[in-house]
């Protein structure tokens, strides 16, 4: 009995330190795309793993089947859906919710395309800066990933709706079928979001102007977006939170665009980055149960399951194996915070980041690159001495003789910001996220930027300051650096 707890304390020690070096997400410096899970989620995520529940039947799930149908009906009201004819699934991310989106429309766009196979070629529209999944999915889904088309997008990085409308009667003219138009409710690097009223109507538009024979399927990938649906009903008048104005005035602007939610036909949420969960917790949310009936499989196929029992979505689920945790998880989150508990933890990492856009626009060596949106997420892009960072930023995105110097300007910051991964080794650097690709300039270019995505709820006035004279030493370092190089 000793040796075999002598045994298990060294396993687990063992295994422990497979864990050394991995970011902290409630750390109030790391501001990175993942919110602080609460200790009601990790417990409801560790209730998965001790009894195991799986949700395919409810013969195996018992009582967590009826926490998806709560957790879905929850989400469901919240975003505006009716909750008794919607249909929550949880699923194995946010690429995960858009498979099942596209999946969906594909199905509205050929019926019998389940059974069939491809019969001629779809297309799937999304903005230049939705996420990638739209390229997973469409290839996945034996669509072709270059079936997917970029449509390029505004200066507030949401989707140009006259250029949609272009390529999707391009489209059309071209007898091509649409499987989907993805609306991005909340982008990964700006925290743009599409104008899906806009987007719906031109949908309806087309659909009467062609006399199309189905309508194409309307998906929010609002993993991101979604958790501001809770500020759709709240008193910004009276402002019963006293959130400070330059964050109340970009949640209404949030707002604006958020609360048309339900004009999707689904959307997907990922409770691991602004629910407050651990990964991986993602929901894809149906408007109307009747829109999965095409993916259905007959119960002849699987005769070693759903014999009995009152749910049973395993017959058209893409798994056979859905974990409980994740359903537990979001769910333990959704009773114990409600709206307000959003409500205060959202606009305190919006705070956050105008306090960061605030500050970063007094330094004229930093300009901010998404000064158009409002999220919890900041761009910026750093300069050397003697360059004005906003005339300099205005200039080379503009101007294709300037390619060069927005190269240069690119390999500046890639050095800037591994010189900060470098010392967030050490403690001396909160740790930031890097993009290749904030956009590309109208000329082809991609923009490198340095990402500060805020969503602990522990990040405080002092970790802005820290992040900003860790962006300072950085700078510096390299400029020493390229100065040394120049002279050798």
């Amino acid at each position: 009995m000793q040796k075999n707890m002598a045994d298990m304390r060294r396993t687990v020690q063992e295994t422990a330190q497979y864990l050394e070096g991995q970011y902290t997400w409630s750390h109030p410096d790391v501001h990175r795309l993942h919110g602080s899970a609460t200790s009601v989620s990790i417990i409801g995520q560790l209730y998965g793993s001790l009894v195991d529940p799986n949700t395919v039947w409810d013969d195996l799930s018992h009582k967590t089947a009826e926490a998806e149908v709560r957790a879905s009906a929850m989400c469901a009201e919240l975003v505006g859906y009716d909750p008794d004819k919607a249909l929550g699934l949880f699923t194995f991310g946010g690429t995960g919710t858009t498979l099942y989106g596209i999946k969906i429309g594909a199905e509205k766009a050929q019926p019998g395309l389940f059974n069939d196979g491809l019969r001629q070629p779809m297309r799937v529209f999304a903005s230049d800066v939705a996420h990638y999944a739209k390229l997973s999915s469409t290839a996945w889904l034996g669509l072709g990933s270059q079936a997917a088309v970029s449509v390029p997008t505004t200066e507030d990085n949401a989707i140009d709706v006259q250029a949609l409308e272009k390529s999707l009667r391009s489209a059309i003219a071209k007898g091509e079928r649409i499987a989907a138009i993805v609306v991005t409710m909340g982008s990964t690097d700006a925290f743009g979001i599409d104008d899906i009223e806009a987007v719906h109507a031109l949908r309806l538009k087309l659909v009467q102007e062609y006399k199309l024979d189905y309508v194409p399927h309307l998906h929010a990938d609002a993993v991101i977006g979604w958790a501001y649906s809770v500020f759709n009903d709240y008193d910004f008048a009276q402002n019963p939170l006293e959130i400070p104005d330059a964050a109340l005035n970009s949640l209404k602007l949030v707002r604006e665009r958020l609360r048309h939610l339900s004009l999707a036909d689904s959307l997907g949420i990922d409770f691991h980055k602004s629910g407050y969960t651990p990964y991986a917790s993602s929901l894809f949310l149906a408007r109307d149960a009747q829109m999965l009936s095409p993916i259905r499989r007959d119960k002849v196929a699987m005769p070693y399951l759903f014999q009995f029992g009152e749910y049973d979505p395993g017959i058209y689920t893409l798994e056979c194996s859905r974990s409980g945790g994740p359903v537990l998880a979001a769910l333990s989150n959704l009773i114990l915070l409600g709206k307000d508990g959003f409500r205060g933890m959202l606009s305190h990492c919006l705070q956050m980041s105008e306090l960061m856009r605030k500050k970063a626009r007094e330094l004229p060596w930093l300009t901010v690159l998404n000064a158009d949106n409002h999220g919890s997420v900041v761009v910026i892009r750093v300069y050397p001495d003697n360059v004005e960072a906003d005339s300099s930023y205005r200039i080379e995105r503009s101007d294709a003789a300037q390619k060069a110097t927005l190269q240069a300007h690119n390999d500046f910051n890639q050095a800037v910001y591994m010189r900060t991964r470098e010392m967030a080794e050490s403690g001396e650097s909160p740790v930031f996220v890097q993009t290749n690709r904030y956009r590309d300039t109208p000329y082809g270019m991609p923009i490198v930027g340095i990402k500060f995505f805020t969503l602990s709820v522990f990040t405080d006035p002092e970790s802005i300051d820290r992040a900003l004279d860790a962006l300072r030493k950085a700078r510096e370092y390299v400029q020493r650096q390229n100065a040394l190089a120049s002279k050798n």
